[in-house]
Parts: C-alpha cells; structure tokens; sequence
C-alpha cells in the first residue's frame, strides 16, 4: 500500500473530516440507540430518505473539491 505524497496533512482534507464526523455519529447511534431513534423519528417521513442522498452528495463534494489551494487527489 502507498500513501499520498502528503500524508501528513490529511487531517486537512474535507474527505477526512467528513469520515470523522461520520464516525462520531455512528459511534453515538451505537452507543445510543434509543436516542438515536428517537432523533430520526423526529423527522418528517420524507425527509427519512434524503438522508442518504446528503451524505452521498457531501461526501463526493468532499472528495472533488479543492480546500486551501491543494489540488492534490485525496
């Protein structure tokens, strides 16, 4: 396995950031379950499953956006 040229500032990437986000709230849905239903439960029956197609949409923006003048591939 080869790393990027940069791995050192990965932390910097919006890809990265995004996946320890990710990582917090599935922790805390483990963790929590009961609150976490009762999160999604508070939302409208519609808006259930665009939660799917926001983290699809943030996560390709994350990987194919430039942040801070780098234009490295992530």
């Amino acid at each position: 396995m080869d790393f990027i040229d940069d791995i050192n500032q990965a932390w910097r990437f919006a890809s990265v950031r995004l996946a320890v986000l990710a990582g917090i709230i599935a922790g805390w849905a483990a963790a929590y379950p009961q609150d976490f239903a009762q999160l999604v439960g508070a939302l409208p029956e519609w808006a259930r499953p665009l939660i799917g197609l926001a983290v699809f949409a943030a996560a390709t923006l994350a990987r194919v956006t430039k942040v801070g003048g780098q234009d490295t591939p992530q």
